[in-house]
C-alpha cells in the first residue's frame, strides 16, 4: 500500500510541472513576454536622476542659504554706511552753521583788536608825551627835531625868514609836508598857545580858488565857517586872495607879501619799543 502512495505522489508532481509548462507556453503564444533587461536599466536610469535632482535641490537651497546670508550682510552694511552718511550730514550742517556765524565771530574780533590798538596807541602817546616834556629829544618823539607835536601832526615854524606865499608853500613841499591846515578850534587854539614872537605873521595853506570862486585848503577842502569869528569872517571875505595866522586870528592879506610861515606833516606813530 505503501507503494501505491508514493506513485501517486510523483505522479501528482510530474502532472503539475507538466501543467506549468503548459501554461507558459499558452502565455508566449497569447502575447506576453517575460521580463526584460531593459526594464532595470530604466529603473536604474530614473534612480539616477532623482538621485541628480535631489543633488540639484540641496544645491540650490545651500546657494540661497548663502545668497540670503550675503543679501543680509549686506543689508546690516548699507544701514551701516546709511547712519555713517546722516551722521556726516549733521556734522556739515553743523559745520555750515559755525561758519555762517564764523563773519559775525570775525567782525566781533576784528573790532575787539581794533579797540585794543586804539587804546595802546592812546596809552603810548600819552606816554610819550609825559617823556618829552622830561627828555625833549627822546626817541619816542614821532616828529623831526625842531618840529613840535601835537596829535597827529607836526608843526614847523619858521621865524627866521620871510617869504611869500608861494615860496613859503616850495619850503614846505621840500620838507616834505604843506602849509598848514586848521581842521578845528583845538589846532587854532594849540597854534596861539606856541611862544612866539609877539608881532609876528604865520602863511596859512588857505587860499582863494578862482575857478571853485572859494576859499579852499591845499587839499582841495573848504575850510568851516566855524573856525572864523564874525570879524574874521568879514576880512576872509574881502579881495585879497592868501590867508595868515597872527596871534591865534586868522586874516587875508595879498600873496606876495614876505611873512613867516608855518608847515605841517602827519606825525609818526609812537613805537612801543621807543618808550623804553
Amino acid at each position: 500500500m505503501s507503494e501505491e502512495v508514493t506513485y501517486a505522489t510523483l505522479t501528482f508532481q510530474d502532472s503539475a510541472v507538466a501543467g506549468n509548462n503548459r501554461n507558459g507556453n499558452n502565455l508566449r503564444k497569447r502575447g506576453y513576454p517575460a521580463p526584460s533587461p531593459i526594464w532595470r536599466q530604466a529603473a536604474l536610469c530614473l534612480l539616477i536622476l532623482c538621485l541628480m535632482l535631489l543633488i540639484g535641490l540641496v544645491t540650490l537651497g545651500i546657494m540661497f542659504l548663502q545668497t540670503s546670508n550675503e543679501i543680509n550682510s549686506d543689508s546690516e552694511k548699507l544701514s551701516q554706511l546709511q547712519k555713517i552718511i546722516h551722521q556726516q550730514q549733521v556734522n556739515s550742517s553743523q559745520q555750515l552753521d559755525n561758519y555762517k556765524n564764523f563773519p559775525m565771530e570775525e567782525k566781533f574780533l576784528k573790532s575787539q583788536i581794533a579797540d585794543l590798538l586804539k587804546r595802546q596807541g592812546q596809552m603810548s602817546i600819552k606816554l610819550c608825551q609825559e617823556l618829552i616834556i622830561r627828555i625833549s629829544d627822546h626817541k619816542c618823539n614821532p616828529c623831526p627835531r625842531t618840529w613840535h607835536w601835537y596829535q597827529n601832526s607836526c608843526y614847523y615854524f619858521t621865524t627866521n625868514e620871510e617869504k611869500t606865499w608861494i615860496n613859503s608853500r616850495k619850503d614846505c613841499k621840500d620838507k616834505n609836508s604843506t602849509l598848514v591846515k586848521i581842521d578845528n578850534l583845538e589846532e587854532k587854539d594849540f597854534l596861539k598857545s606856541q611862544p612866539l614872537p609877539k608881532f609876528s605873521f604865520f602863511w596859512l595853506g588857505l587860499s582863494w580858488d578862482p575857478s571853485a570862486r572859494s576859499w579852499l585848503w591845499e587839499d582841495g577842502s573848504i575850510p568851516s565857517p566855524s573856525l572864523f569869528n564874525t570879524k574874521e569872517h568879514a576880512q576872509i571875505n574881502g579881495s585879497k586872495k592868501c590867508a595868515y595866522l597872527q596871534r591865534g586870528n586868522i586874516y587875508i592879506s595879498r600873496c606876495s607879501a614876505e611873512i613867516f610861515w608855518i608847515c605841517e606833516k602827519t606825525a609818526a606813530l609812537v613805537k612801543i619799543e621807543d618808550l623804553d
